[in-house]
């Protein structure tokens, strides 16, 4: 008898028909294994199999993040350990059914004719080597130790069983073969930079110990240093900073270090800080290099992994069109179709009596001089805004508070209009209405303030 979706379960021999009675086995041993097949089988198409394999690999993770990484020996150590032994289990009988049922090797869709498969078979097959080879006092030996580490790519499992996942992880692997020619020009202008910046700092990050010494010659003898709250005499030395430009080794390696936005600002404070090559930093002496930095950040943090992003959405995309290329529809056709479902009617108010009051107002509200006036005041009060700076005169600073007022009053008149001429229902029904009156609000609330802290006699009384 054959199962459906092993229909060659037992080949015919080259030589002829095969013979059962050639077997060692008993006759009723095939049947046997094709019965335990078939059960296997049964076990890993139900329903919540899979979902159960999920829940305990997220347990094992909790489980390996919550151990203790410097008490190897701790009491807590010890019970997730029995919890390992239970999770290993759980995935050793996994991965055994599974052989049983898609077969070794040997036929398409065998169990280790698939990727992830290897990859549990790896992890499970590491876990039960460092189980075995665990002495009785618990200390594994070093040379199997290694193995446990693998328990961290249990994790991974989850991609294969939820669909999502495995997508953008096969866009992902999909999008790095196109990532290598990215990946030389990326490098190309590194080496750019790095070679500029050798031109611009080398030998220019050198500093002495004591602050007041500028060169490597008056760099010697000791110094008393204020620094803490008692005097110390310390001996002065001629160092360089951590980060330098003085061979394109080095700025490559510095240049990575400001790329990845830590610790950028002290290499900026000692770049604008250079004076002469082996000569000591004065503070500010040369702002101007600070340039240089941001045109690094717009070209790499900005410029290339925005392209690496696009990239990968563009991977994405193209494989969503190779997976509904069967679809009889062309892609803007379903787009059309997909707006369609998706879209939403657009509610607008307006007075259904054209001789009201209320008409002549929302007509002239929603005209597009008036959202044009409003355009302007926006940019006028946001100018008004950007005046203000540190240590101005007090007429100045009155005269940008008048400002603020008088804009504060006409978006309040430009409040009160839109609610009287559209309702105060339908006011709020919009989002950036509301957004409006919230933004007046905090404006007086504002000007309020500042009245009571200037006349707060005046304000008490009235």
């Amino acid at each position: 008898m054959k199962h459906p979706q092993f229909p060659n379960t037992f080949p015919p021999s080259p030589r002829g028909p095969a013979r059962l009675t050639c077997l060692s086995l008993p006759s009723s041993s095939p049947l046997l294994l094709l019965s335990i097949r078939r059960i296997c089988h049964y076990v890993v198409t139900l329903r919540y199999f899979e979902m159960t394999i999920l829940l305990v690999i997220v347990a094992s993770s909790i489980a390996l993040a919550a151990e203790d990484p410097v008490c190897t020996n701790s009491d807590r150590n010890k019970v997730l350990r029995y919890f390992d032994y239970v999770f290993t289990g759980v995935f050793t009988f996994e991965m055994i059914i599974k052989m049983i049922d898609q077969g070794l090797i040997l036929h398409d869709g065998s169990y280790f004719r698939d990727m992830w498969n290897l990859l549990d078979f790896i992890v499970v097959v590491g876990a039960l080597i460092a189980f075995a080879l665990t002495n009785n006092k618990g200390r594994d030996i070093k040379t199997i130790k290694s193995l446990r580490v693998l328990r961290v790519l249990r994790p991974l499992k989850t991609i294969k069983r939820l669909p999502k996942l495995k997508a953008v992880f096969d866009c992902v692997v999909t999008s790095l073969k196109n990532v290598f020619n990215i990946l030389i020009v990326y490098q190309l202008f590194m080496f750019i930079f790095a070679v500029i910046a050798v031109q611009l700092f080398k030998g220019k990050f050198f500093f002495c110990t004591d602050s007041s010494m500028k060169t490597e010659k008056e760099c010697r003898g000791f110094y008393i240093d204020y620094s803490r709250d008692k005097k110390e005499v310390k001996r002065r030395e001629w160092r360089r900073h951590e980060f330098h430009y003085d061979n394109v080794c080095w700025a490559l390696l510095t240049l990575f270090t400001v790329s990845t936005g830590e610790g950028w600002p002290q290499v900026l404070q000692h770049s604008t800080d250079v004076t002469e090559e082996n000569m000591g930093p004065s503070r500010g002496n040369r702002m101007e290099m600070s340039v240089f930095y941001v045109v690094y950040f717009v070209v790499f943090p900005f410029f290339f992994v925005n392209i690496f992003v696009a990239l990968i959405i563009i991977t994405f995309q193209e494989q969503g069109d190779k997976m509904i290329q069967e679809c009889s529809l062309e892609k803007n056709e379903r787009a059309c179709i997909d707006f369609a479902i998706s879209a939403k009617p657009m509610t607008r108010y307006m007075p259904q009596n054209r001789q009201t009051f209320q008409y002549r107002l929302w007509h002239f509200v929603a005209s597009p001089s008036f959202e044009y006036t409003v355009l302007v005041m926006i940019a006028l009060n946001t100018v008004v805004l950007m005046m203000k700076y540190h240590s101005a005169p007090t007429a100045y600073d009155a005269v940008l508070k008048h400002l603020n007022t008088a804009f504060t009053v006409l978006f309040s008149m430009e409040c009160i209009l839109k609610i009287l001429a559209f309702g105060f229902v339908n006011y709020f029904r919009d989002t950036w209405n509301i957004f409006d009156f919230i933004t007046v609000l905090g404006s007086i609330t504002e000007i309020i303030v500042d009245l009571k802290i200037i006349y707060p006699k005046v304000v008490t009384c009235v």
